[in-house]
């Protein structure tokens, strides 16, 4: 059964070198809605398509433009008069076009309130879905439209495919012709890691189908900015300024409440040193002074004489 083995090893050095570039394909793609996988494009300019199981491909030409697959998405900011209305007529929009909403994040409240919705509609109907969420636009503030165009790795992929699948044939050839349980073993192994393989490259190859299938579109919804104030900004507004004398005044108020509350707190702490400050300095001021000397009793003023008057009866000689 050497030979066999010698053959194991050389379908299993083919296999590794066939897996180096597939190593970087990701292991699980993310749910996708089922469609219909797109038919392998045929060889241009009349040349016959490789049959599978036929070993190495060669290098293909690339599809032409019409059979690409270019993965479209577009981003959009709008200002909006209604926001929760654009929102509705946006997933109306795309159910009607065979589409669905991936997401919707929403954040403010009221008039300010902006939202972001994220949906997903047929790439053929890609350009008619962006034409009709513009036009729930008051203003388009911004607008971004790409594509990724993967037609080279999804050629590179079938090829690496067509090898894989060629190898898992030689296999199970090997495999139904082995005798021995150790040659089945090791058949058995390198055929489960070219399974492994092709599995996760098909599914690469879907994910690619799907994702060029169902184009992406990116919604941010802005309500539109209320007009300018009529009372120009340098103009005489007594409003605003009692609306700030009262605010001053309620500020001044908190402060002064704050200060009692402290003092409040505070008062075994400075209510023993105010009165002993008002003791000593009493008794410092009483201490400083001299006791009163006696005063005599003030005698009561005299009145003056007046000179007698002519026929006073005062008995004088004239």
């Amino acid at each position: 059964m050497a030979p066999i083995r010698f053959i194991i090893l050389a379908i299993v050095g083919t296999m590794m070198l066939v897996s180096c570039g597939v190593a970087t394909v990701p292991a699980s793609q993310p749910s996708q809605p089922e469609f219909v996988p797109m038919p392998t494009a045929p060889a241009v300019g009349g040349a016959p398509a490789l049959e599978r199981g036929s070993g190495a491909a060669p290098d293909q030409p690339l599809p032409p433009a019409s059979e690409r697959l270019v993965i479209k998405n577009a981003s959009v900011t709008l200002e909006v008069v209604s926001v929760t209305e654009a929102e509705a007529a946006i997933r109306q929009k795309a159910e009607q076009l065979g589409g669905f909403v991936v997401s919707v994040e929403a954040y403010g409240y009221g008039d300010l309130m902006q939202s972001k919705i994220v949906f997903r509609v047929p790439a053929a109907r890609f350009e008619e879905a962006l034409s009709g969420v513009e036009g729930l636009a008051k203003k388009v503030l911004s607008r971004s439209v790409g594509g990724d165009d993967v037609t080279e790795e999804y050629v590179d992929l079938e090829s690496r495919l067509r090898n894989l699948e060629a190898t898992r044939d030689r296999l199970l050839d090997l495999l139904a012709r082995a005798e021995k349980v150790e040659d089945a073993l090791e058949v058995n192994k390198a055929l489960t890691d070219v399974q492994g393989q092709i599995e996760q490259i098909k599914g690469r190859m879907q994910y690619l189908t799907q994702s060029a299938a169902m184009s992406t579109i990116t919604a941010e919804l802005r309500p539109v900015p209320p007009p300018p104030a009529i009372i120009e900004e340098d103009a005489w507004q007594p409003v605003r300024v009692a609306r700030e004398a009262l605010r001053d005044l309620l500020g001044l108020g908190q402060e002064l409440v704050n200060l009692a509350i402290v003092l409040v707190i505070w008062t075994p702490v400075w209510l023993p040193l105010v009165l002993f400050g008002r003791w000593s300095w009493r008794k410092i001021t009483r201490g400083g002074k001299k006791p009163h000397e006696p005063v005599p009793p003030a005698m009561p003023p005299t009145a003056p004489m007046s000179p007698p008057t002519e026929g006073s009866g005062s008995g004088l000689p004239k």
